[in-house]
């Protein structure tokens, strides 16, 4: 059986509420940032996504296991997760204490807000 590849940054947005941020755009905007650690208990984990089929659950096992942590995760100006969230997941799963973090002190004007 066929389990599709998740896609890559240049096919992802990052949705918060009604804003949306292309992935691609916000690793541009944020590469020159100062990259942290933070421990994995100051990171709001409580967030939730679609519901997922089996198949969809086994895509996302697959990119947690390609994700690397050497990336940092980004966060938007209030410490929302806007890309890393298979990097985060394998930072929980292996057992790491802290995870690399740039963050936005402002967010960057929105690709597209929902009505």
């Amino acid at each position: 059986m066929k389990i599709e590849e998740f896609p890559g940054p240049a096919d992802q947005m990052c949705n918060l509420g009604k804003h949306h941020w292309s992935i691609s755009r916000l690793f541009e905007l944020s590469k020159d940032f100062e990259v942290m650690e933070v421990p994995l208990d100051h990171i709001n984990l409580y967030s939730t996504y679609e519901k997922l089929t089996l198949r969809n659950m086994v895509m996302h096992m697959k990119a947690i296991d390609r994700a690397d942590l050497s990336f940092p995760i980004i966060l938007d100006e209030d410490g929302e997760l806007m890309d890393g969230r298979h990097r985060l997941m394998k930072a929980l799963y292996t057992g790491q204490k802290a995870i690399r973090v740039v963050r936005f002190d402002r967010n960057p004007p929105p690709c597209k807000v929902d009505d």
